[in-house]
């Protein structure tokens, strides 16, 4: 059987070490990601028309001890590629790798790495091994039709050498102007978001913020329902009751939008449902 997979490949130039390894890094400075995360997104989708900037942080933190000045942090930016590969029974015998289209241009989507705005900000203060680094998203007109990405890479300067295993010099961010579907929700069923409301698709996003009339992103995932006793169970009663009123309602019916498709009208569109 002959099949074809397009996958997006985000290309790392660094090579990993291991825990014994960072121990010999302890005696002059390097810096790392820290913590656990490693990919964010942003969406201007909830903002209203005068709001033009958005800022995500990266945690980085130190080896060597702190110094009694700011020292600079330097990040840049990595191209997406994707790559598309053919198997047969089973083995890969094929593949084309190609830049994305959507790759982020700097002074358009972020404000470039190496402008004074972004230097004065992407330090590690003084007295301090750790920081959170700001990297600042602009609303492009652009952002409304597709999602952009911006995988940043830490890099070597004056200050710091690189530390750390290939999975901490590396950070993925995708920005957008549109409803996109939050990191909770995940790509497998094992993920938070996929475990607790099915298959994502933008209708059922819509539905939701509709519903809850709140933003449904990884915020209110983190504070209003992962780890919250209950929560999880309150909401999936909360959008199935309110689905049920919507695809029964006789205005609904009459109109063809009900029962909720994820694209309305297109009876070979997807019912939308909830667990």
């Amino acid at each position: 059987m002959r099949s074809i997979y397009i996958l997006t490949l985000l290309l790392l130039s660094m090579s990993g070490c291991s825990e014994a390894d960072l121990k010999l890094y302890s005696d002059e400075s390097r810096v790392y990601l820290g913590g656990y995360t490693r990919a964010s997104s942003t969406t201007f989708y909830y903002d209203t028309d005068d709001v033009t900037r958005d800022t995500l942080y990266v945690y980085v933190e130190t080896m060597g001890g702190p110094r009694d000045y700011d020292r600079a942090v330097t990040f840049k930016q990595v191209t997406v590629y994707d790559i598309e590969y053919t198997v047969e029974n089973g083995m890969k015998v094929d593949s084309v790798v190609t830049e994305n289209p959507y790759n982020a241009i700097a002074g358009k989507h972020f404000v470039a790495f190496d402008s004074e705005e972004a230097k004065r900000l992407m330090v590690i203060p003084a007295n301090k091994v750790s920081a959170l680094i700001p990297v600042i998203f602009l609303r492009d007109p652009s952002l409304k039709e597709n999602e952009y990405y911006l995988t940043v890479q830490l890099c070597e300067n004056d200050e710091f050498k690189i530390g750390g295993v290939k999975e901490d010099v590396e950070y993925a961010f995708t920005c957008a102007d549109k409803l996109i579907k939050p990191n909770f929700w995940g790509t497998n069923p094992y993920a938070g978001g996929f475990w607790a409301f099915g298959d994502y698709s933008t209708r059922k996003h819509e539905f939701m913020i509709e519903v809850t009339e709140e933003r449904i992103d990884d915020e209110w995932w983190n504070t209003k329902v992962n780890g919250v006793n209950g929560a999880t169970t309150f909401y999936q009663v909360m959008f199935k009751t309110a689905l049920d009123k919507y695809n029964s309602d006789p205005v609904n019916i009459a109109s063809g939008a009900a029962p909720m498709r994820e694209v309305e009208g297109d009876l070979s569109s997807k019912l939308i449902t909830f667990k």
